[in-house]
């Protein structure tokens, strides 16, 4: 096993080290596993675990359940200050504007960061935010939170999803993943009572987001938000005249590759939706993730 790379040497080696962990991410622009980066980069193995570990509790990178590593939310927000670094962040977090204010509802750009959803960038007054979402908020990543995400990721990953869900849902969530793959979108019903409950969500988390001591009960309390989510509509469903209720919708931002490396998600949390503002929403949706999977091909 290797020690220190010979080709890493400066004045700060550990400093190299981390630097030279993040441009290799940024440069392959694909999920890598710990050992994949110590054999690319001639580091030992718990030298870049040790890494790795740091800075996916900083934001900087995000583990994926599979145990890879890509770049994380952290990064694009700090970049928001080196707009001709990273030109395509503020594009990026336009584009969320503009959907936010076409479809008035709140909107969420989200990626996977280990256990956890990370919301890299929320944007619009309504729907997301009244539930205390915000720019660096994680939830646990738990059946049906990031199923855009995990739609495309690798089969031990949707296992290790589907097995944390409810045990009675698991043919539900499996259907969805599925779905996801066809239509390249999903679209989730209200629980009944969902927006009382999320009313009153929304002012335990406002309540607790000045005492950094509650930061664990705040993450706890978040995670309840997938509890007022109900079924997911089929395309059957969704095609029909018939208006249906609507929380949430969420599509895959891809790379060229074909994995999904963000989650984009609106949430009208209507109780009564026609096929024709149905239409309206996922047009909106796709469209607004295309454009985005276009920015960052171009930002490579």
């Amino acid at each position: 096993m290797r020690s220190d790379a010979p080709g890493l040497q400066d004045d700060s080696p550990p400093t190299s080290r981390v630097v030279a962990v993040v441009e290799l991410l940024a440069a392959r622009g694909t999920p890598l596993t710990a050992a994949t980066i110590a054999q690319s980069l001639e580091l030992s193995r718990s030298t870049v675990g040790a890494i790795l570990s740091s800075l996916d509790r900083h934001g900087w990178v995000s583990r994926q359940p599979d145990l890879s590593y890509h770049l994380g939310p952290a990064l694009s927000r700090i970049g928001q200050s080196a707009p001709a670094v990273l030109a395509g962040s503020q594009a990026v977090g336009e584009e969320l504007d503009r959907l936010a204010t076409r479809t008035e509802c709140g909107a969420a750009l989200t990626a996977l960061g280990g256990d956890e959803l990370a919301f890299v960038a929320v944007a619009g007054g309504k729907g997301l935010i009244p539930a205390g979402i915000q720019d660096g908020t994680r939830i646990p990543l738990l059946p049906p939170a990031g199923a855009a995400l995990i739609a495309h990721a690798p089969g031990a990953a949707q296992k290790i999803w589907l097995d944390r869900g409810a045990p009675d849902r698991r043919a539900e969530f499996r259907d969805v993943l599925a779905t996801i793959r066809t239509i390249g979108f999903c679209a989730w019903s209200l629980r009944p009572g969902a927006l009382t409950a999320l009313s009153v969500l929304s002012d335990v988390v406002h309540h607790l987001a000045d005492r950094p001591a509650n930061d664990d009960l705040r993450g706890r309390v978040l995670g309840l938000l997938g509890d007022v989510t109900g079924n997911a509509h089929t395309e059957d469903a969704l095609n029909s005249p018939v208006p249906l209720s609507l929380g949430y919708l969420s599509a895959p931002v891809r790379a060229p590759d074909g994995h999904a490396v963000y989650e984009i998600q609106i949430g009208p949390l209507r109780t009564e939706v026609t096929l024709g503002e149905r239409r309206r929403y996922i047009d909106e949706l796709l469209a607004t993730a295309h454009r985005i999977e276009h920015i960052a091909a171009a930002d490579r």
